[in-house]
């Protein structure tokens, strides 16, 4: 089972406020805490880079602070620290409680963007108005080289190139609060050639920042749509522990495609950054009866650390916490398995897509490798956000004088094939590329092409 805490948002609401500010020596206490309990509870940090650079990476940030240094800033140097060991579950979370007073305030950059392999940023179809028009390249932010910038937010985050871009986009608004621009926004954009720039005076909340790009932000964790009277659309953004609430929404749509004698089903898992891998499980029951497998195991660091975590969570009869510290578990396992979840009385056998894109991630991720391999669905769309062989099972931790919670994990986990080496994220049966032109009219020309083939 992979369960993580990466997108958690309602974790760290209502906790106390911090100071804003801290010392050097404080932010190097903190950095040495980080890498103290990465390596006690990672399964390897140095599988994708040297130590030795790591070990350099390290002391340049160190001596990089000055006589001290804002949380603001220091969230953006402890994401340089942790995106660079490649580990795309392990980064600062999104939302911290040392800037919760800030949460409800309207001062997040509120355009949502979209951008290109070159890393210029473009205006899409906006609910808003903001005298800007839809296409035009967003040069500038209050002096800011959005190009420029959009690169390092980038950098900031770990994984495969697609999965750091898609979520560096996403979270610009955030990015850009971290880095003090704040509103009024002064907007330099070209359009056809054409220079131009507009203020705006007022931002949107952390809450609508964020929930412009990840739905689940605003508690949208799934939504049933029948298109055409010809396909079932189920977008699931997010697999959160609930077998009641899921459940109830798996029957529902499930019973109207069965009442209205739709034949195709389609699962859309373009924003679904993941959470528990048994809701995957407890999905696949309603379109497939016959034995598969998610996953050919994995390897798992033993540490205290993590013990403790479990037993802070409440969960103290697992078996790891008999094993022997600081040893690496191997539960690898091969071949299929029969069904988790059976006797589905609402099992559907029409045709079943999974769409995929650089967003769909972790027990998401998990939910596509076993899919694809096992042949119950056609894939569609781009490539998944991560490789099949990646981290997991996730651990939280709270750096004891900027009060950030960092996020990380403690297993390698292996995809379905079961062969440790290999290195690629799932491949889509059906490739559709997304153009600039899509993205910015948002134009979904992957149900436009399922519409197209089902007769």
């Amino acid at each position: 089972m992979k369960c993580l805490y990466l997108f958690t948002i309602c974790l760290i609401l209502t906790q106390k406020l911090n100071a804003q500010y801290i010392s050097k020596s404080q932010a190097i206490v903190d950095i040495d805490y980080y890498n103290k309990a990465l390596l006690e509870v990672h399964y390897n940090p140095y599988l994708h880079i040297n130590e030795l650079y790591y070990s350099k990476l390290t002391d340049s940030l160190k001596s990089s602070i000055g006589d001290s240094i804002s949380v603001k800033s220091f969230t953006m140097l402890m994401s340089l620290l942790t995106s660079s060991i490649k580990d795309g579950h392990t980064m600062p979370s999104i939302v911290q409680q040392i800037f919760k007073s800030d949460f409800k305030k309207k001062i997040y950059f509120p355009l949502e963007l979209v951008s290109d392999n070159d890393f210029n940023v473009y205006l899409p179809i906006q609910n808003e108005r903001f005298n800007i028009p839809t296409g035009a390249m967003i040069t500038f932010v209050n002096e800011v080289d959005m190009q420029a910038y959009y690169k390092k937010a980038s950098s900031l985050i770990g994984g495969l190139p697609a999965y750091q871009k898609e979520m560096a986009i996403n979270l610009m608004g955030s990015y850009l609060y971290l880095s003090e621009v704040k509103p009024p926004f002064k907007v330099q954009y070209r359009y056809k050639g054409k220079n131009n720039a507009v203020m705006i005076q007022e931002g949107i909340t952390l809450r609508e920042c964020l929930a412009k790009a990840l739905p689940q932000v605003n508690n949208q964790q799934f939504e049933f749509k029948v298109k055409e009277n010809k396909i079932g659309h189920l977008i699931l953004n997010t697999m959160e522990p609930d077998f009641k609430k899921y459940t109830a929404f798996f029957d529902s749509c499930f019973t109207v495609i069965k009442n209205k004698k739709i034949n195709t089903m389609v699962i859309d898992l373009r924003k679904n950054l993941g959470g528990n891998s048994q809701i995957a499980d407890l999905l696949i029951s309603y379109f497939n009866d016959k034995p598969y497998s998610l996953s050919g195991g994995r390897f798992w660091r033993v540490s205290q650390r993590y013990k403790d975590f479990l037993t802070a969570q409440g969960d103290t009869a697992n078996s790891y916490h008999q094993k022997p510290n600081n040893t690496i578990l191997d539960y690898r396992k091969s071949g299929p398995h029969q069904p988790v979840f059976v006797d589905n009385k609402l099992l559907f056998t029409g045709k079943v897509y999974l769409v995929t894109g650089p967003l769909t991630f972790s027990s998401a991720n998990m939910l596509v490798d076993g899919v694809k391999e096992y042949h119950m669905a056609t894939v569609i769309g781009q490539p998944t956000g991560e490789n099949t062989n990646d981290f997991g099972e996730g651990y939280l931790m709270e750096l004891p004088n900027s009060k950030l919670k960092i996020q990380t994990t403690t297993s390698f986990d292996i995809g379905v094939d079961g062969n440790p080496d290999n290195n690629h994220p799932v491949i889509p049966d059906k490739l559709i590329q997304t153009s600039m032109k899509d993205k910015i009219h948002k134009s979904d020309q992957i149900i436009g092409y399922i519409l197209r083939t089902v007769r």
